[in-house]
């Protein structure tokens, strides 16, 4: 087998200097990215920041997102938002940490527990972002004087009420509550000109269940008194009704019975006022005297009673003729 010579060149070399050069420049380059990395921040919009520097022991002025800032390399950013916040207080099944807290439980005056549901809506006013870092460096404001006083107010306002009151005047105790915990929070030397209290809502009381079942029974209690009353009054309504329809009814049959009695009794005078007429003009026609007067009226008002029988339709007249005197006879038909 032949072998074939190859030569192969050698590398060229660099010099120690422009290595060295080119690995200073690496280092710089590294160096000045992490510097900038250090140096700049980003703010989105809603959030604002201060730049703390532990070596001039300084903090600057809040920057306002959305924005692109720079600071030392060493110093770091505390930021928060400036948007509108929402503090919860709800039941303890319910609460899930930042910004949801557990409702207090507190004490009527006399000695019921009362859970209150609140929610309050705040923001802190950002440029002055740079005062409540000062004051929270850690920025929990809200868990070491929002919540907390709101817990301390809640339970100062329903320790003083009873239970009746509290559960009659439920708005009453709402806008106390909301109305103290705003001037609290801005008479507050730790927050006072530094949060805006927006809204302060109370939500619900709610009582033991015990409590409640036994508020339920009442109610229960109370609308069967009201259905019983409401029956009562209807019976004794269609008892007043029932009892003027028949007084009604019976001063009109009185009436009715006056006014029969009242057309008899003219009848009967006008029928009497006939017969003495007509009576009075026999008398005169005949030239009678008192005792043949006398006579006279009997007979006419004999005749005067046959012609009533007689009209009747249930009898019978027998004249009989003869003598001196006329008997007419009656015989009644059955």
């Amino acid at each position: 087998m032949a072998y074939i010579p190859v030569e192969v060149g050698r590398p060229p070399k660099i010099p120690k200097r422009a290595a060295a050069a080119f690995a200073v420049a690496s280092v710089a380059l590294v160096a000045a990215a992490v510097v900038l990395a250090l140096s700049v921040y980003t703010l989105p919009a809603g959030v604002v920041a201060v730049v703390v520097d532990p070596v001039s022991g300084t903090i600057s002025k809040p920057v306002i997102g959305p924005a692109l800032g720079f600071k030392a390399p060493w110093a770091y950013v505390i930021k928060d938002t400036y948007a509108i916040e929402v503090i919860e207080f709800v039941q303890r099944e319910r609460a899930s940490g930042r910004w949801t807290f557990t409702a207090p439980e507190v004490l009527t005056k006399d000695g019921v527990t009362v859970t209150v549901e609140m929610v309050i809506r705040y923001r802190i006013k950002p440029e002055r972002f740079d005062e409540i870092v000062k004051k929270f460096p850690a920025v929990d404001y809200d868990d070491k004087v929002l919540v907390p006083k709101a817990r301390q107010l809640i339970r100062d306002v329903i320790s003083k009420v009873s239970l009746d009151y509290l559960i009659e005047n439920r708005d009453v105790i709402a806008k106390q509550i909301e109305q103290q915990y705003r001037e609290a929070i801005e008479r507050d030397p730790a927050v006072a000109g530094l949060v805006d209290v927006l809204d302060v809502n109370v939500l619900n009381f709610i009582l033991p269940q015990q409590v409640t079942d036994a508020i339920n029974r009442k109610v229960a209690a109370q609308q069967d008194a009201i259905r019983a009353q409401f029956e009562r009054q209807r019976v004794e309504e269609l008892a007043r009704a029932n009892y003027t329809r028949t007084v009604l009814a019976a001063l009109a049959e009185a009436n009715a019975t006056v006014a029969r009695a009242r057309a008899q009794a003219m009848q009967i005078t006008l029928v009497a006022n006939a017969t003495r007429g007509a009576i009075e003009m026999i008398i005169r026609a005949a030239g009678a005297n008192a005792t043949e007067a006398a006579r006279l009226a009997e007979l006419y008002l004999y005749l005067s009673g046959l012609k009533e029988v007689a009209q009747a339709g249930n009898v019978q007249i027998v004249a009989i003729s003869g003598g001196g005197a006329q008997i007419v006879p009656v015989v009644p038909i059955r």
